[in-house]
């Protein structure tokens, strides 16, 4: 009985278990994502000190591989903000803003001003979609800024999506895009 196994796999699939190319490159280049990470969040830290950040990865988001940085780590549901930068194998970088409505209610919706055109807003109670593609992000150019204070759920949710390059620049794209929110973020938390 010889290999009858491998009878079910079309030319790619067996092309591809045969070579130790694909398995190699792909530890190579996730460690180097994840140090970029690493040191995304040693940065996070030193800007806004006294909170953690955690890095977590999977092979299955949509079909493909994912990691994530989130700051400040965050333990289950209810967090007051967050940010998150997220690697989708194949797709794109993109850095989010989470912030509880309840919590930056006080500070009004000033963090509005601080998106670009090209950011997307989740338009939906999908907290953790991810996709801008699958109709639960709406691009801020194409809403009415008075709508964005109704929007469901619990969280507003931005993104800014930066399309698959190598990123010898990421900590300092993501870095520029979260400063932006630094002073209203803290000065909200203050008031409230």
């Amino acid at each position: 009985m010889e290999q009858k196994w491998a009878n079910n796999l079309n030319n790619d699939e067996f092309n591809l278990i045969q070579s130790i190319w694909y398995p190699q490159v792909k530890k190579s280049a996730t460690e180097k994502i994840k140090n970029q990470l690493f040191e995304l969040g040693k940065q996070l830290e030193k800007d806004l000190p006294g909170f953690g950040f955690k890095i977590s990865s999977g092979e299955n988001y949509k079909d493909l591989p994912y990691m994530v940085l989130d700051f400040p780590k965050i333990g289950g549901h209810n967090f007051p903000m967050l940010f998150r930068t997220m690697f989708w194998w194949g797709k794109y970088v993109c850095f989010q803003i989470f912030l509880h409505k309840e919590t930056y209610r006080g500070g009004g919706n000033q963090w509005i001003n601080h998106l670009a055109d090209t950011d997307w807003i989740l338009s939906n109670e999908n907290l953790w979609s991810n996709d801008i593609h699958s109709g639960d992000f709406i691009l801020k150019q194409h809403i009415d800024l008075k709508e964005i204070p109704q929007l469901p759920g619990e969280y507003f949710k931005i993104m800014r999506v930066i399309e698959m390059k190598k990123p010898d620049n990421l900590s300092e794209e993501a870095i520029g895009f979260y400063e932006n929110f630094y002073e209203y973020l803290l000065s909200s938390k203050k008031g409230s």
